[in-house]
């Protein structure tokens, strides 16, 4: 049962979600602030807006799989923490060149890349982390916080953004992404949770990437979510890569009022992940997963459908992206705990990786074709042809076994083949690791993140750690199963 005052007593997922909400509020700043400076200071169009677009997306396709591997052979805080240590120093590059008049687009380019490549490693690392930190009945819960917070700096960074830009300018406004990441990586920093990884086993790094791979195209869920997200992506990109460009020279907005649509839009994203984990509580999973698609993939249509006077206009675009958003909050949120409680604890970065390739990979090439269509057929078509394939993306999940899931499935166990793993590490927030071997009784075994620490003094629960609670009910089993292909 979700139980928010238990979860918000967990201090460890207090700290990481602390840090990453503020980051995130960053994260919108610049996701407005970087394309605006291509297009303010080099008078950028659509082919190049749609390259720095893929420049930002083409790491989840070159990098994710070796990530992957790195995530599940090492402990993930320290590497979350490395990751925004550079992206925050990449992201401070920008205002610094600008400052010396020695930014250039090739530059602007290359920093985007260097802040994919962080961005993917921590993506991979969180998704994989939050279930050490969280115990499983409290997945949802937590993963709708987090989607939750993502909602309102989708909310709040674009209007905050857009007055930085008018302000500052657009290269200075990145500023404040910069020191975002740096809040996050002392609350990161503070965390002491134990964290369990496998003992380095020599295993060749394809092979691992490769046993990642499989896993989710054989998993039928897993397989599903791949195929309906990657689908979107390509075409969802395709709003991103030419929205900026669309609002100012067709619709003509200014900075500020893209903002503030795009902030008003994302109130929508608020409410979804808001509701999202009373939904799953309440309703049948798989329906609510499924319906939540079918409701999001209706928005982008309503933007290329926008015209009239700037006040219609600027209602109908709101309108278009509160629908997304509230319908994108609801699926993502319902998405990763499905992913995290059918994988593994082993696979958990691996699998992350790889759903990141697959669902993420086709972003790296939506956003040339967008940029390409755009130059090509014109703005407002390309904006239609991106609704129209949004529409299209959920077929996968309504042909799968998805909509008919009551409740999410049993966690997965562990890998029962010792040789896998031969022995597992413990790290907390202060020391390299202890073999599992040296943890003392109850410490040891698939999920002994789970288990509460207890205090000496009091054999009390310290309440930095979730615990766990023994599955009785029997409806927790899918009630749909599905054969491997």
């Amino acid at each position: 049962m979700d139980r928010p005052p238990r979860l918000l007593r967990n201090k460890n997922f207090v700290k990481f979600w602390f840090g990453e909400t503020v980051s995130l509020f960053g994260v919108r700043v610049t996701a407005l602030a970087l394309p605006l400076t291509a297009v303010f200071i080099f008078d950028a169009g659509p082919e190049e807006l749609g390259f720095l677009w893929f420049m930002t997306y083409a790491p989840f396709l070159l990098v994710a799989l070796p990530l992957g591997v790195l995530v599940d052979r090492y402990p993930k805080r320290p590497l979350m923490i490395a990751a925004n240590l550079v992206r925050g120093v990449l992201i401070g590059l920008v205002p610094v060149f600008a400052l010396l008049d020695v930014l250039t687009l090739p530059a602007l380019f290359a920093i985007t890349f260097g802040v994919g490549v962080c961005t993917v490693l921590f993506d991979v690392c969180w998704q994989s982390y939050v279930p050490v930190i969280v115990a499983p009945h409290h997945l949802v819960a937590a993963n709708g916080r987090v989607t939750a917070s993502w909602s309102a700096a989708e909310s709040a960074g674009p209007g905050l953004g857009g007055l930085l830009v008018q302000v500052f300018t657009a290269p200075f406004a990145l500023v404040v992404n910069a020191v975002s990441y740096l809040v996050s990586v002392v609350s990161l920093w503070s965390i002491k949770a134990p964290e369990v990884v496998p003992e380095r086993s020599g295993r060749h790094v394809g092979k691992e990437m490769l046993d990642g791979l499989a896993f989710v195209v054989r998993q039928p869920y897993l397989r599903a979510i791949v195929m309906s997200g990657g689908m979107y992506n390509f075409f969802y990109v395709f709003v991103e890569a030419l929205f900026i460009v669309y609002a100012v020279r067709v619709l003509e907005f200014d900075a500020g009022l893209i903002g503030l649509v795009m902030s008003l839009g994302a109130i929508g994203g608020v409410i979804g992940a808001g509701i999202a984990s009373t939904l799953v509580k309440h309703l049948p999973f798989g329906p609510v997963y499924v319906v939540a698609n079918l409701v999001g993939v209706c928005g982008p249509l309503l933007i290329p459908a926008a015209t009239g006077a700037t006040v219609s206009t600027a209602i109908m675009v709101t309108t278009g992206f509160f629908i997304m958003r509230a319908g994108s909050a609801i699926s993502n949120t319902a998405s990763i705990s499905l992913r995290q409680t059918v994988t593994p604890p082993a696979l958990m970065g691996r699998m992350n990786a790889g759903m990141r390739t697959l669902m993420r990979g086709p972003e790296t090439f939506g956003t040339l074709a967008g940029g390409f269509i755009g130059g090509f057929l014109g703005l407002r078509a390309g904006l239609w042809i991106a609704g129209i394939g949004t529409v299209l993306s959920v077929l996968p999940l309504t042909l799968s076994g998805i909509p008919r899931l009551r409740e999410l499935p049993a966690t997965a166990p562990a890998p029962e083949n010792p040789s896998a793993h031969k022995e597992l590490v413990v790290t907390t927030g202060d020391s390299p690791g202890v073999s599992a071997a040296e943890l003392p009784a109850g410490r040891t075994g698939a999920r002994p993140e789970y288990n509460p620490v207890r205090e000496p003094s009091t054999g009390t629960p310290s309440g930095n750690l979730d615990p766990p609670i023994p599955p009785t009910n029997p409806r927790s089993q899918p009630l749909v199963q599905e054969g491997v292909s």
